[in-house]
């Protein structure tokens, strides 16, 4: 009994191994290929809104002799931006322009402590070149190009007495001032269209000639640093971008 046991179990082994000898090879298959992940697109014509503070100070003299300066003048800027974006992998160039409403607003005695001497600017500008680099929804990026604004500068008669040329108190004149401008910033990508930015500008508006009371001449410039936040809407150019991190 115990015989034909064992004669049963090593033929139904044999049997086994026969049958899988005659299955076929395993096949191995790779992984599938890691799909590159898509960057951001900052390509694009854009429009935005933009606006925050502007600090500067004012050195002015009279041709004829004495100096007056208005030190750590603030105010604020509220505007719009246009702009175009080119981005060729992590690089993005563009060219921006903006124009602000300003409010700055300074005030000294004159060299003639009769008189007070003001300046103002009521608008503000730049038109800039701007080369970043893009970590997907981030964009870094340094700006630099042409400032310019509406600066005024006039003198008043303390005494409220008319005073040549305007036969009033008030005398003065505005020019509009070009200079230049640089600095950096950051813009994050909300939506594949929307985007929300932060950047810092120090200005120069050089220096230009004012005519004041009496047909006296100032030589004055302002300069000074912008600090802004800004929101712009992208029209995208193409797909997205193959990151390349």
């Amino acid at each position: 009994m115990k015989k034909t046991l064992f004669t049963v179990l090593a033929v139904t082994l044999l049997a086994s191994a026969a049958q899988a000898a005659d299955l076929p090879a395993r096949v191995y298959t790779k992984a599938p290929a890691a799909v590159a992940p898509v960057a951001y697109n900052w390509s694009g014509l854009y429009i935005g809104v933009q606006g925050g503070g502007i600090w500067s100070h004012l050195d002015a003299d009279y041709t004829t002799g004495g100096i007056f300066g208005h030190r750590n003048i603030d105010g604020t800027l509220l505007g719009g931006t246009l702009g175009v974006n080119w981005q060729r992998g992590n690089v993005v160039f563009g060219v921006e322009g903006d124009y602000a409403w300003a409010d700055l607003d300074g005030s000294n005695p004159c060299p003639n402590p009769t008189f007070t001497c003001r300046s103002k600017l009521d608008s503000f500008g730049t038109a800039r070149a701007r080369l970043g680099w893009a970590y997907n929804t981030a964009l870094f990026y340094v700006t630099g190009g042409a400032a310019f604004g509406d600066q005024r500068i006039e003198t008043v008669n303390l005494a409220g007495t008319a005073v040549a040329p305007s036969g009033t108190p008030v005398n003065g004149s505005s020019h509009f001032n070009t200079g230049w401008t640089a600095g950096g910033g950051l813009e994050w990508g909300l939506t594949p269209n929307i985007s929300i930015k932060a950047e810092a500008l120090y200005f120069d508006l050089g220096r230009d000639t004012y005519a004041v009371d009496t047909g006296l001449l100032i030589r004055a410039r302002e300069d000074g640093f912008i600090l802004r936040g800004g929101l712009n809407y992208r029209f995208n150019w193409g797909g997205p971008v193959a990151a390349a991190y």
